[in-house]
């Protein structure tokens, strides 16, 4: 019988970064492995039963979560990048602490510090993207902000020349850091970003189905495909106060601009008043409460796990960030998705492509009309009962686990991206 593995799963990001790979640390322990999570200390609370290891602190992450230039299109995704290559120290220093051999390391998208040092150890790598926009295409065009809406009907010469582009300023920006990095750990530099960076690892899975962003001819070889990252256990129970207000009144909308969002006042004006305009019960999530008092109607909490909230619940306007969307997906009810940046944008138009609701502007005009366009009865329930389905079909934690066996074990069986690539 096979010795249990010891794996260390690096997260980089916000709570939808850190939730899939608790996901699969559960699955890995449910079979007999031995998961480490290493993560900022504010997610420690999803990490219950599980051993995990901190990486910065509380304050460190308030700090970035603070900035506002962290929620605009284009800055935003600059100072997720600045705060990644400021913290590659970091990280190398709290994976080297641990002192422990690992037969696997797991990563997100941005998590390159321990992908280099998993690499340097000759440790094999797990690289799992969450968003469809990692894996850019022709074919299947990433939205990364309105602007870019131009290029959905462009020619396929002209999206390469964008992709170009964009690779001549993210190499600029983002490899000499990234290469010192690699060079002190005696690591050959990259040559790309794209094709080497966001692909790093001795193998690459994606956590969204092929119904939600279908596989491309174009993408790099070798690229495994799962489900959403969501339980098929039941969900944790809901709060005593929150439970008792759900039951005294018809199903409410839930209003959430992301976990990590410290700056929502202006979107719970927007929430209060576009809920009141179509005479729908509202629920306000999020960190900071709302600096008004709140009517009967309304109501707030801090965090609730929407695994168990969005049954009960008629509909979500949220920020598009893609565990939510999973979720929702998943609960069969419809969406209103008010993006701010990063992958937002690109998950608002698939949405929406898929019949499964609405985008708007975070106005209280717009978002006070979509939201009455949304509710009306039946116009979405086709489209959002498919999607259900389909998400609830798709559950394949078994096969990412299986996939995460073989790698650990078998790491020359599967091409890294490098080799592929060269």
């Amino acid at each position: 019988m096979p010795r249990p593995l010891r794996i260390l799963l690096v997260p980089f990001g916000s709570e939808g970064d850190v939730n899939p790979l608790i996901w699969l640390a559960h699955g890995l322990k449910d079979r007999g492995h031995s998961p480490v999570l290493l993560l900022t200390p504010h997610y420690a609370h999803r990490a219950a039963g599980l051993e995990w290891h901190p990486i910065g602190t509380e304050e460190d992450f308030l700090k970035l979560a603070s900035d506002p230039d962290l929620w605009k299109p284009f800055k935003g995704t600059l100072r997720v990048a600045a705060a990644m290559t400021g913290s590659l120290g970091a990280f190398r220093s709290a994976f080297c602490k641990l002192g422990k051999q690992f037969d696997l390391v797991v990563t997100t998208s941005f998590s390159f510090a321990a992908s280099c040092v998993a690499e340097a150890a000759g440790i094999p790598r797990l690289m799992l993207h969450l968003q469809p926009v990692c894996m850019r295409s022709v074919g299947d065009f990433p939205v990364m902000g309105d602007e870019f809406r131009f290029f959905l009907g462009a020619p396929d010469f002209v999206k390469r020349l964008l992709f170009q582009s964009t690779d001549l300023v993210l190499d600029h920006a983002l490899l000499p850091p990234l290469n010192r990095f690699r060079k002190d750990l005696g690591l050959r530099p990259w040559r790309g970003f794209y094709r080497e960076a966001l692909m790093s690892g001795d193998g690459v899975g994606l956590l969204y189905p092929g119904w939600f962003a279908p596989p491309q001819p174009d993408w790099p070889p070798g690229v495994r495909q799962f489900g959403f990252p969501i339980s098929s256990q039941p969900g944790r129970e809901l709060p005593s106060d929150l439970a008792a207000w759900l039951d005294a009144g018809e199903p409410p909308v839930v209003w959430t601009h992301g976990s990590a969002n410290l700056h929502v006042g202006e979107f719970q004006g927007v929430a209060v008043a576009a809920s009141a305009a179509a005479k729908a019960r509202a629920l306000l999530v999020s960190k900071v409460p709302p600096s008004t008092p709140l009517g009967p109607g309304v109501f707030h909490c801090s965090h609730v796990a929407f695994e168990s909230l969005f049954p009960k619940c008629r509909a979500v306007v949220h920020h598009a960030g893609i565990g939510t969307v999973a979720k929702a997906f998943h609960a069969g009810i419809p969406q209103l998705a008010i993006p701010l940046a990063h992958d937002q944008f690109d998950n608002a138009a698939r949405i929406t492509r898929l019949g499964a609701g609405l985008r708007c502007r975070k106005t209280r005009r717009s978002a006070t009309n979509a939201l009455k366009h949304l509710l009306e009865a039946g116009r979405f329930h086709e489209s959002v009962q498919r999607c259900q389905a389909l998400a609830k079909a798709d559950q394949k934690l078994a096969e990412l686990c299986d996939f995460s066996e073989n790698l650990a074990r078998h790491p020359r069986l599967i091409s890294s991206p490098e080799k592929r690539l060269a």
